[in-house]
């Protein structure tokens, strides 16, 4: 049986590779025609391009991974049944639920390239290509990482510790400097919303630094005029779905410990749980399309 769950085993592998191929190679063409329109703003060139959408792709290819392994089963075990060495199997003595043991252990393989390549790659790659093409089409964004988001706003630096989903920003620091690089002036905001229009700090303590000495001020809603734009926000901000198991947990219990919504979060996580038990099913749901008519069925 270790020969014949070998045979089989690389029978599906090559097919899954042979399609996760095919799809990389459509993603990449659709990808880079998707970002034509912007080639040529700021500094972003064709090899940006080109660059944030082969960064993006294991991300494309993780989503994909169900569809991935349903047809490259098929391609697999279509081979071997066009060839009729299915029916050598099965006239061999293999019974039905011992073919079905043999895949199932190369769908637990199947599983673990999943999830290489979508908790592991997939995450800092897509989050460095996201930087990369921001950086290229607007110089506002210095750094954005786990502990934040820094953007320089004029005389100003931001530090902003959460980007949320619809665009809200949580954890504002605002570091305004003077002519000669002292710091004039820091303000703290729990929020800043955009109304449409403008955007409003929440929960606003300002401290300004004066030869004096410091003075304190504190509001509960206040304008905020900045070169930070919608659109740039939601560029940078952090999807649940490109963020690793482990991130979302972390992510999740931050949401909850300051009384944040985290049902989008929760759903994403549970996705990703539940997603090796969608892809080893996908596998096992190919069998009965080759199995059905060994003497007919093809790639």
């Amino acid at each position: 049986m270790r020969i014949l769950d070998r045979y089989i085993g690389k029978a599906i592998i090559t097919g899954v590779v042979s399609v996760l191929f095919v799809l990389l190679i459509l993603d990449t063409l659709v990808g880079f025609a998707g970002q034509s329109h912007v080639i040529g703003h700021a500094d972003y060139s064709m090899w940006h391009a080109l660059a944030f959408v082969l960064l993006r792709m294991p991300q494309q290819l993780y989503e994909l991974f169900p569809m991935i392994a349903l047809l490259g089963t098929m391609v697999g075990l279509g081979r071997l049944a066009n060839s009729s060495e299915l029916i050598v199997v099965r006239a061999a003595g293999v019974s039905m639920w011992q073919f079905v043991i043999s895949i199932s252990k190369t769908a637990f393989i199947v599983v673990l390239m999943a999830l290489f390549i979508g908790e592991v790659i997939a995450p800092p790659a897509i989050q460095y290509g996201k930087l990369q093409r921001v950086k290229a089409l607007s110089r506002q964004i210095t750094l954005n990482t786990d502990y934040g988001l820094w953007v320089r706003d004029g005389d100003s630096y931001v530090n902003v510790k959460r980007v949320e989903t619809n665009g809200t920003l949580t954890g504002i620091t605002l570091y305004t400097f003077n002519d000669i690089n002292e710091l004039k002036s820091l303000t703290k905001a729990s929020k800043a919303n955009f109304d449409g229009d403008n955007w409003y700090l929440s929960n606003v303590k300002k401290t300004t630094f004066t030869k004096q000495g410091l003075q304190i001020s504190r509001s509960k809603r206040q304008k905020w005029s900045t070169l930070l734009s919608p659109n740039l926000v939601d560029v940078v901000s952090v999807s649940p779905e490109n963020l690793s198991i482990w991130k979302l947990v972390s992510y999740i219990d931050y949401l909850e410990e300051n009384s944040l919504d985290t049902s989008m979060y929760k759903l994403s996580f549970w996705t990703k749980v539940f997603m090796p038990i969608t892809i080893a099913t996908m596998v096992l749901i190919a069998i009965p399309f080759v199995m059905g008519s060994l003497r007919h069925a093809s790639i």
